[in-house]
C-alpha cells in the first residue's frame, strides 16, 4: 500500500473504517461511504485499476 496514490489510501482507510459501522457492501455502506469521501467511487476504480502486489526491479 505505501505505492499506491495517498488519495487511495485515505479512500481504503475510510472503507475499513465504515466496515466497523456496517459490515457488508450494501446500500447502507455506500450512504456511509458518501459522507466522505464524496468522489469514493472515482477512488475505488483507480485503485482497482493498479497493480495489486510489487514487483522487485531486477538488477
Amino acid at each position: 500500500m505505501a505505492k499506491k496514490p495517498p488519495e487511495c489510501l485515505e479512500y481504503i482507510l475510510v472503507h475499513e473504517r465504515v466496515h466497523l459501522i456496517e459490515p457488508t457492501h450494501n446500500e447502507r455502506f455506500a450512504a456511509l461511504m458518501d459522507l466522505y469521501p464524496p468522489h469514493w467511487q472515482h477512488l475505488r476504480k483507480q485503485l482497482n485499476s493498479l497493480p495489486v502486489r510489487y514487483e522487485a526491479w531486477e538488477y
